[in-house]
């Protein structure tokens, strides 16, 4: 059977490729360099000390490190929500022939092959395309989170969620509600301003109670396409763990799932943003994090005295 949604999915618009969780790092963290501030609520790290602290990537292809991840997530998570996530990540690697992924946790950082791995999973999956980082991080934190107002979401940039939420009978009615209500799209303004868009999303998140040890750790992005509006393009869960913290994503619908351990939450911030923040000089703000209703990073951030 045909494979619904072929790898050239990442090369169509901005919109398709935001609503697919798929936007690709180039590989050259562009904003590796850049001076930013850090969050004056979160603790400093040295220099010596980050140097020290690489994140550590897996991709749960091994029994030790699902095992280790799974016991982390229960800790802070429903049982349930974390082995049906589990359950979904086990299927994933499987269906893939484990191509591309890493074998317990490594300082390596992992690269796939999108094409090839898609093709393994349309040639097993036919018109189920599979899951992304949204319903993951959604199945993960349901229990964990009170999500109200979930009759006005704008759902529009979700087809592709609902695509596989649909086939996959991945959420009961309800849930999808919620989910919609999680991830709808963001009405803004035609700013480069991300402070203005920070409150912008901080508005849309009233009505919705997050949990300050499980957090949902967002990269959103500014869109105008069909006029302006901010909407969360990839997203993961974070948990502590120990001395470090521990992130759970799933790349996209084409790639793998990563666990991440790293040394505090700067580090994680630091990852997604130059992962995602790669400016091509567009009309629109430049990418930001937010650990559940709260800015905490973006690319145009200036140094203090204290960094």
């Amino acid at each position: 059977m045909s494979n619904k949604f072929p790898p050239v999915l990442l090369a169509i618009s901005t919109a398709v490729a935001l609503s697919a969780c798929s936007l690709a790092d180039n590989g050259n963290n562009n904003h590796a360099n850049k001076s930013v501030n850090q969050p004056s609520t979160q603790t400093q790290s040295t220099p010596a000390a980050q140097a020290d602290s690489a994140p550590l990537f897996s991709n749960l292809a091994d029994d030790d490190s699902r095992k280790q991840v799974q016991e982390i997530l229960q800790k802070h998570l429903n049982k349930s929500d974390v082995d049906t996530v589990m359950t979904w990540a086990a299927d994933y690697n499987h269906t893939i022939n484990n191509t591309n992924l890493t074998q317990g946790f490594s300082t390596a950082v992992p690269s796939y092959d999108a094409a090839a791995i898609d093709e393994l999973w349309a040639k097993s999956k036919g018109d189920f395309i599979g899951t992304n980082c949204r319903i993951n991080t959604f199945s993960l934190l349901k229990d964990n989170i009170q999500i109200s107002g979930a009759d006005t979401a704008n759902d529009q940039m979700l087809f592709m969620d609902h695509d596989a939420i649909t086939t996959g009978k991945l959420l009961s009615s309800d849930e999808l509600s919620k989910f919609n209500r999680l991830f709808a799209k963001v009405k803004t303004e035609p700013t480069k301003n991300v402070q203005v868009h920070a409150k912008k999303m901080q508005a849309h998140f009233v009505g919705i109670q997050f949990d300050d040890n499980a957090t949902m750790l967002s990269v959103v992005f500014h869109d105008d396409i069909d006029g302006d509006y901010l909407f969360i393009g990839h997203v993961g869960v974070l948990v502590p763990s120990n001395t470090s913290h521990l992130f759970i994503e799933k790349l996209s619908f084409q790639e793998p799932y990563q666990a991440v351990k790293f040394a505090d939450k700067n580090t994680a911030y630091a990852y997604l943003l130059d992962k995602y923040a790669v400016d091509f000089n567009q009309p629109t703000a430049q990418p930001f994090i937010m650990e559940n209703d709260k800015l905490v990073k973006w690319a145009d951030e200036k140094p203090t005295a204290a960094s």
